[in-house]
């Protein structure tokens, strides 16, 4: 049986590891952290993330909703996750 390490490829990564992961544009603005995913509870895919922000940053996403200190995203705006999560602005 493979180990979980060897089922894990690609982009695949694990919540525990990107929660926290800083958040920036994909012109380099930083928008600050990765707080939660929102999921599709009938299909299981990630339709939303949800970055915690500093209440005094103004930030001008399309599409993106903000409430106090979090902003909510279209996950179809993420183009990448590695050190960073890529976002189009």
């Amino acid at each position: 049986m493979p180990s979980e390490r060897e089922l894990i490829k690609g982009e695949e990564k694990l919540w525990k590891t990107i929660k926290g992961y800083q958040v920036a544009t994909s012109n380099a603005r930083i928008l600050g952290v990765l707080d939660e995913l929102g999921i599709d509870e009938k299909t299981g895919k990630i339709v939303e993330i949800v970055i915690q922000t500093s209440s005094d940053r103004n930030v001008n996403i399309k599409g993106a909703k903000r409430n106090g200190d979090l902003l909510t995203v279209p996950f179809s705006k993420v183009e990448k996750v590695g050190e960073f999560i890529i976002i189009s602005s």
